[in-house]
């Protein structure tokens, strides 16, 4: 009687060795082996780290190594993959960059985004600023978990760090007066059609007196 056996390319075994054996639970420093635990555990962390981040935001050029570097604070006590590049290949309502590509994508975006933030001249122009750039940073997608906890802190820092000394104001981005729901339909059409991000952001800007850390 011949035995049969199973052989697994490398794509799987790569996919396979970010969970624990059997499972869809991501391997974590906490030994979470539920789901549900796992999902609560890293929404507390990561709140309390964001929190911190707000107090004191993560120096840095805005490049790559900035919003890896944000990744890893926010994920570091739960993944060892924290701040590193994920290498397999994902897709959810739509594909994302393939994981070979992600490095030079990212350099290249955030190099724009950099240079033509120049061409901002008032909260509008904005808005459809921070919908092109968070729809790329979805799309790329580096990390193989936390992608909009680190691409959401990572703008908001950009934004209060690069708008203090503007002639159209101050900005701060109120993450929470956005429509998730809203959003991610967007990022899927992003390519071709942005107006409800943008407005999503219009919402979300917030004006803010530097010289007094007051909100208007």
């Amino acid at each position: 009687m011949t035995k049969e056996v199973y052989y697994q390319d490398e794509a799987d075994i790569l996919w396979n060795s970010y969970f624990y054996p059997n499972s869809d639970v991501l391997k974590n420093k906490l030994n979470i082996t539920d789901s549900e635990e796992l999902r609560e555990a890293e929404a507390e962390i990561t709140f309390e780290k964001l929190v911190e981040l707000y107090e004191e935001p993560i120096k840095g050029n805005f490049d790559a190594e900035h919003l890896k570097a944000i990744h890893r604070y926010l994920f570091e006590d739960i993944y060892d993959w924290a701040g590193v590049y994920r290498n397999v290949d994902m897709q959810k309502a739509t594909g994302f960059t393939n994981h070979n590509d992600i490095d030079r994508f990212l350099k290249g975006e955030l190099a724009l985004m950099n240079e033509e933030f120049a061409s901002v001249t008032n909260e509008y122009a904005l808005a459809a600023f921070l919908a092109t750039y968070y729809a790329q940073l979805m799309i790329i997608h580096p990390f193989r978990e936390g992608n909009g906890r680190a691409g959401r802190e990572f703008l908001r820092e950009f934004v209060f760090e690069k708008t203090k000394n503007t002639s159209f104001g101050s900005y701060e981005i109120d993450w929470t007066k956005f429509d998730g729901e809203a959003m991610l339909k967007d990022i899927q059409f992003s390519l071709v059609f942005r107006g409800v991000m943008e407005r999503e952001f219009q919402k979300a800007l917030v004006r803010v007196d530097i010289d007094n850390q007051i909100k208007m």
